[in-house]
């Protein structure tokens, strides 16, 4: 499915101004609550729509950006993605130095192109141009026009304040519409809805915001869009390449939806007798879905599909089967017509892997990148991602847990929520039995649990030879050098998915030697964080992923060594998180260090964010503390 929204955003970027004629601009100063925390100020940015027909409208952008320094300077480069309904018709643009001059212009001509994609069909086609300036600050103008053809499914998104360090001065949307037309808007943050004027046989509909100070890119933060104003329209009924829906619900986009697959999910004769092979043993129908998922595992592949209306419908299930690939819409479909052949109802399922939530009082296709497919059993309810069938059956991955999806059903889209797992579950389990040499070398032996998401952070580590399986396990460990010897590992496909690994591990320098003493790294698995900067924080801190680490590592001392120092233990506790380290004397020959970190995903008001600090300077310092050794005289 095409993401829309994605490429609106990477649009919104840029605009123009029309500078043909000048060698010298004059900006008036920009205000010093606008400079605070700012790469780049937009000036001005100016967007209009003008629909002229049912397949046809002209989208008019025009902006004037001031870059203040060099980290402003990505968000003055331009791209544009072109496809089937969109296509880049005009282009200029102009820069002036810091007094107004002139640097240079830019024309349509002057803009790269790129037809790459990582999909085996697309029709898209890519324009921009990098602005290259080596003193600051400077001003980029730059000016486009979209021509809109086949198909409105929505009008554009406007967000003049698109990235994280940059303020706004002014900004406005201006929409005409034929009279008749009722649009859809919806906006956020400080975007005020649209005020409707008439002008003759056209509704013109327009807003603005000015004066939005920058958003700093805080460590933890949420998503930009929650920040910045944003205005959302789409037209109530629409036509898209020769198909006519209605965007006024939920409800009533999904029966458009359904239509796309109308007639895609026959199967050739020729499928028949596999499936009732692959099937003929299994008792009850969650094990029919199993039996499907694992022969679409063996006999597919996802490719990438993305011609015409094809971001949004499938290809039909035939296809996928004669040719052995298909994209997310196709193998899901694909996967719902086998499943339907052995009797078994299903659900096509759309759905948004970056953004977990919907927009449940606005419907548009934008909202969604990817699709999946819902199975609702008697006792169970399975999310199939056919994507990727080597996922274990019945597991919900990462980018879709927790998250709003759309289902496809012939009485309209229905709003779900799919299951998500609790923190504690995300867990990776770490026993190691260290055996220390006095020259600072030894061995360890390495036992790791890794369960659910990181399990899945570790899927694609079975697919590597045993060369890049040792180097893998090497770049994870802060320890230059080692040697990697009786590796073994087994994966648990189940509903909670776990992957067990077991490892020897020689190394030549563990310790570092200094005198008659050494200094041994408490935990060398993990790295914590980096280093947050204490003082006032502006926005609510957001974790997004949650889990849970626990080590139990044991260290045996050379001989002729005895204890020195161990470090304090700690123990501290925040709504966010947990750690804890406990370093235990042994009877003078054996040091063993358990150390447990939970961390709960969620977001949290600022006045936790000292406390966030300080907590990951502890867990930093737990991790990163060492053990002395004193060679006995």
């Amino acid at each position: 499915m095409k993401n829309f929204c994605f490429f609106v955003l990477f649009l919104f970027k840029f605009s123009i101004v029309d500078t043909a004629a000048q060698e010298k601009v004059i900006l008036p100063a920009i205000a010093d609550s606008l400079k605070a925390n700012a790469y780049s100020v937009v000036r001005e940015n100016r967007l209009q729509f003008i629909y002229e027909s049912d397949v046809s409208g002209l989208h008019k952008e025009k902006l004037v950006l001031t870059v203040l320094n060099e980290k402003g300077t990505e968000s003055a480069n331009f791209i544009y993605t072109s496809d089937t309904f969109r296509e880049l018709v005009k282009f200029n643009g102009a820069i002036y130095d810091s007094s107004g001059n002139l640097i240079r212009k830019m024309k349509m001509a002057d803009l790269k192109t790129s037809e790459y994609t990582d999909e085996l069909a697309s029709d898209s086609k890519t324009y921009y141009y990098e602005s290259t300036v080596a003193s600051y600050p400077y001003t980029i103008v730059y000016e486009w026009d979209v021509k809109y053809k086949k198909g409105i499914i929505a009008f554009p998104v406007f967000i003049p304040q698109c990235n994280f360090n940059q303020s706004l001065e002014n900004a406005s949307f201006q929409l005409v519409l034929p009279n008749t037309m009722d649009p859809i808007f919806k906006t956020k943050g400080e975007m005020l809805m649209p005020k409707k004027s008439q002008d003759g046989k056209s509704s013109v509909y327009e807003t603005m915001v000015s004066n939005c100070t920058a958003i700093e890119n805080e460590p933890f933060t949420d998503a930009l869009s929650s920040f910045v104003p944003i205005l959302y329209s789409v037209p109530r009924q629409f036509s898209y390449d020769k198909t006519r829906g209605d965007m006024s619900d939920w409800k009533t986009f999904g029966l458009w939806q359904y239509g796309l697959l109308t007639g895609r999910d026959i199967l050739p004769e020729t499928i028949r007798p596999i499936l009732t092979e692959i099937s003929k043993n299994c008792q009850t129908d969650r094990e029919k879905v199993k039996a499907v998922y694992d022969y679409l595992a063996k006999t597919s592949r996802y490719v990438s599909i993305q011609l015409g209306i094809g971001g949004l419908q499938p290809m039909p299930a035939a296809e996928v089967y004669r040719l052995g690939f298909g994209d997310c819409k196709g193998l899901s479909n694909y996967m719902f017509a086998m499943l339907k052949e052995l009797g078994i109802h299903s659900v096509y399922t759309v759905i948004n892997t970056v953004n977990p939530r919907l927009i449940h009082d606005f419907a548009s296709a934008n909202q969604m990148n990817h699709v999946i497919l819902q199975v609702p059993l008697e006792k169970d309810t399975l999310w199939l991602e056919c994507t990727n069938p080597q996922l274990p059956f019945g597991y919900i991955h990462r980018s879709i847990a927790g998250h709003d999806a759309l289902l496809i059903k012939n009485t309209g889209g229905e709003v779900c929520c799919l299951p998500s797992y609790p923190d504690t579950l995300n867990k990776e389990s770490l026993f190691v039995n260290i055996e220390l040499a006095g020259d600072g070398g030894g061995s360890m032996d390495v036992k790791q649990n890794s369960e659910l998401y990181q399990y899945e952070a570790l899927t694609g580590f079975v697919n590597l030879d045993l060369e890049k399986k040792k180097e893998f396990i090497r770049r994870g460990i802060d320890l230059t050098q080692g040697s990697i010897s009786n590796l073994t590992y087994s994966e648990l496909k189940s509903d909670l998915p776990v992957m067990q690994m077991n490892y020897r591990l020689d190394y030549d320098k563990y310790s570092s030697k200094t005198g008659s003493r050494l200094f041994v790294p408490v935990n060398i698995f993990r790295r914590g964080v980096k280093t947050l900067s204490a003082g006032k924080r502006n926005h609510p801190l957001y974790i997004s992923y949650g889990y849970a680490d626990s080590d139990t590592i044991s260290f045996n001392l050379p001989d002729g060594y005895s204890i020195e120092a161990l470090p304090k233990s700690i123990d501290i506790e925040q709504p966010f998180g947990r750690f804890i380290s406990i370093l235990k004397n042994e009877g003078g020959k054996r040091i063993t260090v358990i150390q447990k970190l939970q961390i709960n995903s969620g977001r949290y008001d600022t006045e936790f964010y000292s406390a966030f600090v300080n907590f990951w300077s502890e867990v930093n310092k737990g991790y990163a503390n060492k053990i002395i050794l004193k060679k006995m005289e």
